[in-house]
């Protein structure tokens, strides 16, 4: 399988680094939720830094997040497992890491044109 692994440049904020991978991407409109997802979870983080990395294949589009400190309430977590095509959340040591995969193609349905 063929996987492309991107990180931050130095000084790019999570949500800069998120959008410049999507962009990237040939079919952008379903990863929106990824981007949308990640600002929820940033807003949960308040502030605490965090390391991310996208695993991209021609099967999946996969964020991952790693922080410390106390952990996402486990409701944000099912919320975001109902939105997205997997949401997992578990502790690493004294890490938090949460992987939000978008499947490609995913279920998603585009709006018809007129």
């Amino acid at each position: 399988m063929n996987e492309m692994v991107y990180f931050p440049i130095e000084g790019e904020t999570a949500m800069t680094f998120l959008k410049r991978v999507v962009d990237e991407q040939s079919d952008r409109e379903p990863l929106r939720i990824v981007v949308q997802l990640l600002e929820i979870v940033l807003g949960e983080l308040q502030g605490r830094p965090c390391e991310l990395s996208v695993t991209v294949s021609k099967q999946c589009f996969t964020l991952m997040l790693r922080h410390g400190g106390k952990p996402i309430d486990n409701r944000m977590i099912w919320l975001m497992d109902d939105h997205i095509d997997r949401a997992k959340y578990q502790s690493d040591g004294d890490d938090w890491v949460l992987t939000l995969r978008r499947d490609i193609p995913s279920f998603y349905i585009s709006p018809e044109e007129d």
